[in-house]
């Protein structure tokens, strides 16, 4: 297959065949997991359970041994009861002995009667050859003739074998101890474990279909479950017979125990266990599956939406009905798209709508150019009528008004120079003139050159403000030019001033910092009813056009008048806006 046709493959076929790949990934793994690995661990888990079942067997018969151990001692270690044997055995009297009998139980049953782990427990009298105590009856065919487990120079352990009382039919653990009293005669002291001790393990093996074998510290069978004809515990425990395998565990003292498993049980538990791990592994398979199907849904189902919105994003059809997913987030897009889709909508048709008022705009445009062109031609005739009447007033007047319509009525352009800026406000101080008496003057640099862009009506609105706000007859008003590494305008008059307050609202709705949004606030000239419209619009031409980079600063007193500060930097170009932003 190309790698262009795959380009071509559908977003569902795609999702389908990522969602089958992890499917088949995961069966391979599962394959190759339960080929190197579940197998060990399902046998390594099997073990666990039979060796489990081992050490609680232990467990148990060690608990059994240290409580005999421990009986024994709390009884022969014990004065008083060492005290009453010897009053037994020295007492002829039937009518002493059995007093020394019922002391000698009184003090027997204090000590045992919470262990529950003691069954049957006597004394015996090795010289008398008979019992001087017994808890139950000692049957004579049992007396002597447990298999020992292990034994000491002190102790003697045997068992797990039959009771020595007819009256427990459980196996049980003995302890027999021989002791020496002071009277220098011995004494034999049995003690049995309880009759349910060793129940749980050997169950536990019953339901595993498993047998117990114990050992003595020469390792001989003491004790066995196992009762098959024609096979021996020792050839199993020795790994001689194929047909059963064996756990074993020995013990400090030499004795051991060890558990006899049917190969076949071994291999059916194994199975089942393996069994179990697949059933788990293929719910496990199920539920990505499913998870994969509902994924698929999920994600492809809302495609389909997302498609038919799309078609209707730049149409003209409108979608009233309401859509959705079932899916919050998808819902929340599809909802968006809509609206999306009325804003496109909503913008298409203001576009058209816009376009329609731009052609009446330049028609009304193309109407507003005629008064203008008319205006100038009316002048220019009136000039020429004036010099030939030679009224060289009115002359001067009718070309001052004239050029200043022309510089004004220039509305291609929002830039000028210097050069240009003075030359406009000369001609407006000629009409000013006509009305109002004052000196004007102009300072500017010796090289005479002010080609330095800057924006229009730059310094007009200044001088108007300061005629119709500051004048006062024989005032002078003097425009000073400075040139060092930036431009400084000074425009001083000698009018009436303005009030400190009015001044101080003034510097400060105008600070050179103060962001442009700021200044061009509508409500700005509202403030200040009196200068607000002019220097709102200085302000901001200076900060559109040096995009910041200006200084603006008034002072004034009352009767001695008012001095407006601009700085600005040096531009190259000859006032088009496009080449002023390279410095």
């Amino acid at each position: 297959m190309h790698i262009s046709n795959l380009k071509n493959i559908s977003l569902k076929s795609r999702i389908f065949i990522s969602f089958f790949s992890i499917l088949l990934l995961m069966a391979a793994s599962c394959f190759f997991t339960i080929s190197r690995f579940i197998t060990r661990f399902t046998e390594t888990q099997l073990n666990e359970d039979y060796d489990s079942i081992l050490t609680e067997a232990c467990d148990t018969m060690e608990n059994l041994l240290w409580n005999l151990t421990l009986t024994s001692g709390q009884i022969l270690d014990n004065e008083e009861i060492q005290n009453t044997l010897m009053l037994y055995q020295d007492s002829l009297s039937p009518y002493e002995r059995q007093t020394h009998y019922a002391a000698l139980l009184d003090s027997v049953s204090i000590l045992t009667l919470a262990n529950t782990d003691i069954s049957l427990l006597y004394l015996y009298d090795n010289e008398a050859q008979d019992f001087i105590f017994s808890s139950f009856p000692v049957s004579r065919k049992q007396f002597g003739r447990s298999p020992v487990l292990y034994q000491n120079t002190a102790f003697s352990f045997c068992g797990p074998c039959n009771s020595q009382s007819s009256y427990n039919g459980n196996p049980v653990l003995i302890l027999n101890r021989t002791e020496t009293l002071p009277n220098g005669k011995s004494v034999v002291l049995s003690i049995e474990s309880g009759f349910y001790s060793l129940l749980a393990p050997l169950r536990l093996l019953e339901r595993k279909s498993a047998f117990l074998a114990i050992t003595n510290s020469s390792g001989e069978p003491v004790y066995t479950t196992f009762e098959e004809a024609g096979t021996g515990v020792i050839d199993i425990l020795e790994g001689k017979s194929r047909s059963y395998r064996s756990m074993s565990k020995s013990m400090s003292q030499g004795w051991g125990v060890h558990i006899i498993i049917p190969e076949h049980i071994y291999i059916t538990d194994y199975y089942q266990s393996l069994a179990d791990i697949l059933i788990c592994i293929l719910i496990i398979a199920a539920f990505v599956a499913l998870v994969a199907v509902y994924f698929w849904k999920s994600v492809y189902s809302p495609l389909r939406l997302f498609d038919r919105q799309l078609e209707l994003l730049l149409s003209e059809e409108s979608s009233n009905t309401q859509t959705h997913s079932s899916i919050p987030e998808y819902d929340y897009l599809l909802h968006k798209i809509v609206l999306m889709q009325r804003q496109i909508q909503e913008m298409i048709r203001r576009m058209v709508q816009q376009e329609k008022t731009n052609t009446k705009i330049q028609i009304e445009k193309l109407r507003a150019q005629i008064n203008p062109h008319f205006l100038l031609n009316t002048l220019n005739t009136v000039h020429w009528m004036a010099l030939m009447n030679g009224q060289d007033d009115i002359d001067a007047i009718t070309q001052s008004l004239s050029h200043l319509l022309s510089y004004n009525l220039d509305k291609e352009s929002v830039a000028t120079n210097l050069e240009k800026e003075l030359s406009a406000l000369t001609e407006y101080v000629q009409l000013q003139k006509v009305r109002y008496d004052f000196q004007f003057r102009i300072e500017r640099p010796a090289s005479n050159d002010l080609s330095y862009p800057c924006p229009k009506f730059l310094l007009q609105p200044l001088v108007e403000n300061a005629l119709a706000h500051g004048y006062q007859p024989g005032m002078d008003l003097l425009i000073r030019i400075q040139v060092d590494d930036v431009i400084h305008l000074i425009i001083s008059d000698t009018g009436t001033g303005m009030d400190a307050g009015i001044l101080a609202k003034i510097n400060s709705l105008y600070p050179p910092s103060a962001p442009q949004a700021d200044l061009a606030d509508s409500d700005t000239g509202n403030k200040i009813p009196r200068f607000g419209i002019g220097l709102a619009y200085v302000v901001n031409s200076l900060r559109d056009f040096f995009s910041g980079s200006f200084h603006f600063h008034i002072e004034s007193s009352q009767n001695h008048g008012t001095v407006v500060t601009i700085d600005f930097p040096k531009l190259k170009g000859n006032g088009s806006h496009v080449k002023n932003t390279d410095r």
